[in-house]
């Protein structure tokens, strides 16, 4: 039977007891024997009727509501977020409250966060499958949170490991604290980020950032499992998010006065950006998921993962690449990762997100026309994707991705109208808060002076993406500064097609605002429905949900927060923009 323990948390990766290799099994049919589709019949969900704004503003609450929910619940040990403590998926999830408290510092949120700082040290100091803290430990995917005996044991059955990304999250995660807790906190926040965070001491009390960091700066050339758990190799994901980590660390180093890992750090993420450009392929147009793939782990569980090389990623697309830029590019120079180059990253990940739009505009009935109408469809994981939420048989969208490509898009529009990308092309480094102490990052500009360069790259991407704009987009190479009239024009069309992504959310979203892992690939909520592996979980769901896999997924929440708040962050930009050119019209 399927391991069901761990779906309230999880993003959702193929159950190892059921993965195959989909390069050597034909695409299966859908489940048989399902029943009518019941949309007829299904009671009303009064938030898909709401004007956008008020449901952005309702589910932002409610998201809020059901993500707490699942950090630390009733039986868990502190620190823990339902229902295995996976050490990339938790890292994500409370970055979102590190940013709350940092907004606004409560002491509810301050003790969640030190549950969670205390529960990573036990953890980094077990001893797992793989190693212990100083020999590889630190790859380790997922630890049990039970409160009892085995509250924070790593996991020892098998599953894709080493997972390097992990590490590297909690790094970005916890270092916002930290040098949140160094410029604004209290005498006894710094002396905890000095004892506790980092350095620490010897052993057990070892810093946790530090060991992380140490942990990353050794192993980050080694070949690991992918965020979604199913190929082994290279992935653009990892190494974006090691690099961060890296550069994250070493600022923090410098002002802990530890100049030689301050440069050594910086040194190692340096190392890594050649890498990174390795990614981009002229030919496809795309940022590739992964480079290097290697054979899939050994096994002996029936129908395991054994050597599938590409794991069916024939186009090498993902929206692991968008998810990366959120989760671990925000200023750090994602964007201007291969020196000397005129085209930088920011137009070569939206030209990815183009291609999966127009994959995934194909591929699923709920996005029937949606593209030939220049509206945004929902997005799953790839293209290739054939896990349905409990095993394998076909793919579905997922909200987290199609949140992530909404909020992508507002963080495009933020760099774009930010008051130094206006002026000289770089992200102002007050705009968000602990990360001020980040590398500064550049928006789509080849040229300090320049707002937009208009490569032929670019240009393509956004004719394809955006409906005509008044004035027209200038030709190719075309410097668009923002004093352009198109200027203005063309991040409202940014924002609307961000807008797009977000009414997709509202039109699927479930009673109470609730948002599971994945949603129908039809659009219609489906009563019980068997597997070839018993009778899908998801089939027990409330007759009016469209969600499907993991219910009430912490992720989805986490995903559609950030969404919220990167979207408020680009309206005000725009309109401390337009401000800015009404009064010099009237200069």
């Amino acid at each position: 039977m399927l391991r069901r323990i761990w779906w309230f948390m999880r993003t959702g990766p193929r159950p190892r007891s059921t993965v195959t290799s989909s390069l050597n099994q034909p695409t299966l049919p859908l489940p048989q024997n399902e029943p009518a589709k019941q949309q007829e019949t299904l009671p009303h969900n009064p938030l898909v009727d709401l004007p956008l704004e008020e449901f952005l503003e309702k589910e932002y609450e409610m998201a809020w509501k059901r993500l707490l929910a699942n950090v630390h619940p009733e039986g868990t040990a502190p620190g823990s977020v339902v229902a295995y403590e996976w050490t990339r998926d938790s890292a994500i999830v409370m970055r979102t409250i590190v940013q709350r408290y940092i907004r606004s510092p409560s002491p509810s949120d301050e003790r969640l966060i030190r549950d969670y700082i205390e529960a990573s040290r036990i953890m980094q100091h077990k001893q797992t499958v793989i190693g212990g803290f100083s020999d590889g430990g630190l790859g380790e995917v997922k630890y049990y949170v039970d409160a009892g005996d085995r509250a924070h044991e790593p996991f020892k059955g098998e599953w894709g490991r080493p997972q390097w990304d992990g590490p590297g999250s909690r790094v970005i995660t916890m270092s916002q604290y930290a040098l949140w807790a160094l410029e604004q906190g209290s005498d006894e926040q710094r002396e905890f980020v000095r004892t506790v965070l980092y350095p620490g001491g010897e052993g057990e009390r070892t810093g946790v950032i530090k060991g992380d960091l140490d942990g990353v700066a050794t192993h980050w050339q080694k070949q690991g499992f992918d965020l979604w758990e199913e190929v082994s190799g290279i992935h653009y994901y990892t190494l974006l998010t090691l690099r961060t980590s890296l550069l994250v660390g070493s600022r923090l180093a410098a002002a802990l006065d530890d100049a030689d890992s301050s440069t050594h750090y910086a040194t190692v993420a340096a190392s890594i950006t050649p890498v990174l450009a390795r990614f981009w392929s002229p030919s496809k147009q795309i940022v590739r998921v992964t480079l290097d793939h290697a054979p899939g782990r050994e096994s002996t569980e029936e129908n395991a993962h054994e050597g599938d090389v590409e794991y069916g990623k024939k186009s090498e697309l993902d929206v692991a690449v968008v998810l990366a830029v959120l989760h671990a590019g925000r200023e750090t120079g994602w964007a201007n990762l291969a020196d000397g180059e005129a085209e930088e990253t920011a137009s070569k990940v939206l030209a990815t997100l183009r291609s999966l739009m127009d994959e995934m505009g194909k591929l699923y009935p709920l996005n029937k026309g949606r593209r030939g109408k220049k509206e945004a469809v929902a997005l799953g994981r790839y293209p290739e994707d054939q896990y349905d939420g409990v095993g394998l048989s076909i793919g579905h969208p997922w909200y987290l991705a199609t949140a992530g490509a909404a909020e992508f898009l507002y963080l495009l529009v933020s760099h774009l109208a930010s008051p130094s990308s206006a002026s000289n092309g770089a992200l102002s480094s007050a705009s968000n808060g602990a990360l001020s102490s980040f590398p500064p990052l550049h928006g789509f500009s080849s040229s300090a002076n320049e707002g937009v360069l208009l490569t032929p790259l670019l240009h393509s991407t956004l004719l394809s993406l955006l409906p005509p704009l008044n004035p027209s987009l200038p030709p190719v190479n075309w410097h668009l500064p923002p004093s352009s009239p198109v200027y203005l024009p063309l991040l409202r069309a940014l924002i609307a097609l961000g807008d797009s992504f977000a009414r997709l959310i509202q039109t699927y979203v479930g009673v109470d605002g609730r948002l599971d892992e994945q949603i129908e690939r039809d659009g219609l909520a489906h009563g019980s429905a068997k597997h070839e592996d018993g009778e899908i979980e998801d089939g027990k769901k409330e007759g009016d949900v469209v969600g499907r896999g993991a219910r009430d997924l912490t992720w989805s929440y986490a995903a559609y927060v950030t969404l919220y708040e990167e979207r408020k962050r680009a309206r005000t930009r725009m309109e401390e923009l337009e401000k800015g050119k009404g009064r010099e019209s009237h200069i």
